[in-house]
């Protein structure tokens, strides 16, 4: 796995573990770390696989109801997973495309002066910002995980933004051991959209990346962020691979 690649998904799963660790959710076992909470879809998921010899237990773990039906790989490791993971009954349901930015090569620009972008301290700050994720992303968030993370901006920040007064976009930015900056949740409300609120956030987030003294920033891009990210210098690097359980 190259190192690009290693950014990325590190970010990514010591995000989730934190996120685990923080709302008391993270089941750790010898070979990988799930997080299934209740009422919520976010972070739902098996992750971190060690080897393919685990894959049986977590198929059983599945059908037993016992962890979610989502374990998520890098592209890598997928593939030197495959046979396996077919053999367990395994199917890719999602992809996202890993990508990186350097700060310095890549100064984010200037945020628009429509959007106020206010940083997340209260719990109604949070269920606000569940209550905008949830309604980009179609699907649960639970806006008392998103409370315990609060107060903790040496390692994550959530932000929303307002439009007119409106909640309108959210964003996150986690910081990880290795140093870098992972961009998660940039979610536009539907009648929001085709305004650049987006780009706005992402650059936004990026600014406090840079303020904060980091030099690489990664983040897992649906086919419709692609374009926007792109434009904003981010590079593909490596897809992120979530399976399904079929048998």
């Amino acid at each position: 796995m190259e190192q690009e690649e290693k950014h990325i998904i590190g970010n990514l799963f010591e995000h989730w573990a934190y996120v685990g660790e923080r709302a008391g959710l993270l089941t750790t076992a010898p070979s990988y770390k799930a997080i299934m909470p209740e009422g919520s879809d976010w972070p739902r998921r098996v992750f971190d696989v060690q080897n393919t010899t685990a894959l049986t237990e977590i198929s059983t773990q599945i059908k037993a109801g016992l962890l979610p039906d989502a374990v998520t790989f890098t592209a890598s490791v997928a593939e030197a997973f495959g046979p396996q993971l077919a053999a367990a009954g395994f199917q890719p349901k999602m992809t996202l495309q890993g990508m990186i930015i350097y700060l310095r090569e890549n100064p984010p620009g200037a945020c628009s002066d429509k959007i106020v972008f206010r940083l997340a301290e209260s719990e109604a700050d949070a269920h606000t910002f569940a209550t905008i994720a949830a309604g980009s992303f179609n699907y649960r968030v639970d806006g008392a995980v998103v409370a315990r993370l609060l107060g903790q901006e040496n390692k994550i920040k959530v932000f929303t933004g307002t439009v007119d007064g409106a909640p309108a976009c959210s964003g996150l930015i986690y910081y990880d051991e290795a140093g870098n900056a992972g961009l998660h949740f940039i979610g536009t409300l539907p009648e929001f959209r085709g305004k650049g609120l987006a780009a706005a956030m992402t650059t936004r987030l990026l600014q406090e990346c840079v303020e904060d003294g980091r030099r690489y920033c990664v983040l897992h891009a649906s086919k419709a962020g692609l374009p926007i990210y792109t434009r904003l210098g981010f590079e593909p690097v490596k897809e992120v691979i979530t399976y399904a359980h079929t048998i």
